[in-house]
């Protein structure tokens, strides 16, 4: 990444690293301290959302902006302290499963207004969604991992709703489990209960049987109630989830 003392996007200015390919900047222009993530180690040939946009999407505490710089784009993240999931898991190995919900009907909000508006994202997988310290989840655009893609893309169909729900659900899976849902076939999942019922719904193998992606929040934000999707946190950068 950028050395030590560069100044990104005339406003951003690196301090030193801070993990996980983030580096921690001082935004000089309203004197705190952010995170700057590179969002691609190679610019995609064509996102299906315009990154901007997606940042837009995410309506989050997590992604506060958007830099391009020297050919590379970079997010800029509110809290220094703002992961992606892929983070998370590969520091916890699976979440709880009411964070999980939590998490998930966040990101289906943000997907289902993309959808209302006819776009479709196509790239849904732990490495793309971006979790603030305060707990707030949103997506941003890339090129999907495989391991995330519904089973009619990978035939060879072309990416529709439908294949963005089962995305979806394909990272809520990993999120429980720890790893994506398919190896050949379905693993059985081991966490049992509601919520990994309703993320099942999401993996279902024919795309007209899968919930639209407004239902999958609604399906997901039912699952809230009375249920804890907070996390407890005893220190910097430090998840404790419930």
């Amino acid at each position: 990444m950028t050395r030590e003392g560069t100044l990104i996007g005339d406003r951003y200015r690196l301090l030193g690293r801070a993990g996980h390919g983030t580096v921690h900047a001082r935004d000089e222009r309203l004197d705190r301290i952010v995170a700057v993530k590179p969002l691609f180690d190679e610019p995609p040939a064509a996102p299906t959302i315009p990154v901007p946009r997606a940042a837009s999407r995410a309506a989050n505490a997590a992604i506060c902006d958007v830099v391009d710089e020297d050919s590379k784009t970079y997010l800029v993240l509110e809290s220094p302290e703002a992961r992606t999931l892929a983070e998370l898991l590969e520091e916890h190995g699976t979440l709880a499963p009411g964070l999980v919900a939590r998490f998930g009907a966040q990101l289906a909000a943000a997907l289902a207004a993309a959808h209302d508006e006819g776009v479709l994202h196509a790239a849904v997988d732990p490495d793309h969604v971006v979790i603030s310290a305060e707990g707030h989840a949103g997506i941003v655009a890339g090129s999907g991992e495989r391991a995330y893609l519904a089973p009619e893309v990978l035939d060879g169909g072309f990416p529709d709703f439908p294949s963005d729900v089962f995305s979806l659900g394909a990272t809520l899976y990993a999120a429980l489990e720890g790893h994506p849902p398919y190896d050949g076939g379905l693993i059985s999942p081991r966490t049992e209960g509601p919520v990994t019922d309703a993320v099942l719904r999401l993996l279902h193998p024919y795309p007209t049987a899968r919930p639209t992606m407004a239902a999958a929040e609604e399906l997901l934000s039912v699952l809230l109630t009375g249920t804890d999707g907070g996390t407890k946190r005893t220190g910097a950068g430090d998840y404790r989830c419930v």
